[in-house]
């Protein structure tokens, strides 16, 4: 199972083993945190999909309560399709894209929607608004984010 059947999967399993059976790039990494990017099956002019895997480092969670964004680039041919009232390029808590694990505290998700117009690869890329915390305090990080996306 892969990180794009997460909604599905939560009830019956933890980000942790769908992020352990999954392949997937590191696309950031701070002191305390790492966030790795899965694409599911992308073909031209459908839906596709990115997940943007948060981790917190030991010590750390992820903050339930931090209204996690991100702002995706304008990229030649492809159409984002977020819902969130910052524009179609924005997905964000608000708008229903980031889920936190509700199994383990340490783990986040973001899910970021869009159309390529042709086959190829996609270099998606943006910046991304995070939080990581301790019990004692937050670190808030925007971190930028750069995948290449394979589309059929």
């Amino acid at each position: 199972m892969n990180l794009k059947m997460i909604a599905l999967a939560l009830g019956s399993a933890t980000l942790a083993s769908l992020a352990s059976a999954s392949p997937h790039a590191e696309l950031a990494k701070g002191d305390n945190f790492k966030v790795e990017g899965n694409q599911g099956n992308c073909t031209a002019g459908a839906e596709c999909k990115v997940d943007l895997l948060l981790t917190a480092g030991t010590g750390f969670h992820v903050n339930k309560d931090y209204p996690y964004k991100f702002k995706a680039n304008d990229v030649a041919g492809v159409e984002f399709t977020g819902t969130d009232a910052g524009g179609k390029n924005v997905f964000s808590k608000a708008a229903g894209d980031f889920v936190p694990d509700p199994k383990d505290e340490h783990l986040g998700v973001m899910h970021v929607h869009f159309k390529a117009a042709k086959a190829g690869t996609v270099a998606l890329s943006g910046t991304y608004k995070l939080a990581v915390c301790t019990s004692d305090n937050c670190q808030f990080k925007p971190v930028d984010i750069s995948m290449n996306v394979t589309i059929k």
